[in-house]
């Protein structure tokens, strides 16, 4: 897998920007200003948390697309993946498989 140059600068300007509100949240702990680098870390675990989330429903619709595909031994319609979609039991599973509409 190839990955632009301008993927590349994109992924090193926002490591850069995370490196650098990581070590101004280090300065404000080591002056004495806790709340403040508590509300970077926070913020930090709130964007590590939803990316994970995301992360989570991508493996999900992958795993229940192979498992259909797997039964069936050909691809899906829409039709098809949305009826095998709505037949899950678990509603907070179902919620995190795609909708083929909104993929």
């Amino acid at each position: 897998m190839t990955i632009s140059v301008d993927a590349q600068l994109s992924d090193l300007r926002a490591q850069l920007v995370e490196l650098a509100a990581e070590r101004d949240a280090l300065r404000d702990q080591l002056a004495g200003d806790l709340p403040t680098a508590t509300r970077w870390l926070q913020r930090k675990v709130w964007r590590q948390a939803a990316a994970l989330d995301d992360l989570n429903r991508r493996v999900s619709t992958q795993r229940f697309v192979l498992r259909t595909l797997d039964e069936l031994g050909r691809s899906l319609t829409v039709e098809e993946y949305r009826a095998a979609r709505n037949e899950i039991a678990n509603i907070e599973l179902r919620e995190r498989i795609d909708d083929p509409d909104t993929a």
